[in-house]
């Protein structure tokens, strides 16, 4: 199935968390770069960038009071060596069995029963840039999540040495709406939001999934016969949010 994938390049204000599920900064870190901070460095990059990713969230995410780093991927790719390590396949990082999987994990346990007892609202937000560019290959689609539906959603077990989480594959349909960032600097950061607490079955009685957004890479056609080797990270977040709190209790055994 041929898949249209429109620009956001020049209305990245149009696009909000809480209406399409992703949000597009643009120059969020004009001086941040290579000499900055080494992404071939765990230290580096756990010292000199994951704070300024949580310090982004804050500032950004409305009712946002603590940001939780539970995992980070640093990527390549090139024509040469794809599929290298960049994903292709539409996803979603976590069901919401995968998600309240990742409270238990990673938060403590005040801060899980408040959550499973409704008391908190939590998010899980990955953030997203490249580490050269401009980027030109393989760059990141993401769809709007009104577009989406609960039928499009294929519940994948991702099962480590010791820990298994659940994520989402997602099947292709014509009414859904793919979009990219063209032209994204290292001083570009896209924030893409995988789950949302606010509403624990993230559907709605019209069977449209609100609150995550589906994304991988793509090649582009038309490249102007200039690339760059594409290299990314992408940061995996929980957010603690004052704001929406859930109005049910959750189901314990359920997640």
């Amino acid at each position: 199935m041929a898949t249209t994938i429109r620009d956001i390049r020049g209305r990245e204000d149009s696009f909000l968390l809480d209406k399409t599920s992703f949000m597009a900064i643009p120059n969020a870190y004009p001086r941040l770069d290579k000499d900055i901070v080494d992404f071939d460095c765990a230290a580096s990059i756990e010292n000199d960038y994951l704070p300024r990713i949580q310090d982004l969230i804050l500032e950004l995410v409305k009712g946002s009071k603590r940001v939780v780093v539970f995992d980070y991927t640093v990527r390549h790719a090139s024509k040469e060596k794809a599929p290298a390590s960049q994903v292709r396949k539409i996803h979603i990082d976590q069901s919401p069995l995968g998600a309240f999987g990742r409270v238990r994990r990673h938060l403590g346990q005040d801060d899980t029963a408040r959550i499973l007892a409704g008391h908190q609202r939590f998010r899980i937000i990955n953030a997203w840039k490249p580490i050269c560019g401009p980027l030109k290959d393989h760059p990141l689609a993401f769809a709007d999540c009104q577009s989406l539906r609960e039928t499009d959603l294929v519940k994948v077990k991702q099962v480590y040495p010791d820990y298994t989480g659940e994520t989402y594959a997602v099947k292709r349909h014509p009414l859904q709406r793919f979009w990219y960032w063209s032209q994204m600097t290292p001083a570009d950061v896209l924030l893409l939001q995988c789950f949302d607490s606010y509403t624990v079955s993230p559907t709605d009685v019209a069977g449209l999934v609100h609150s995550q957004c589906a994304h991988g890479s793509f090649e582009l056609d038309d490249t102007g016969g200039e690339t760059y080797e594409r290299a990314s990270i992408e940061v995996r977040c929980l957010v603690l949010c004052e704001t929406g709190l859930q109005t049910e209790k959750v189901d314990r055994s359920v997640f």
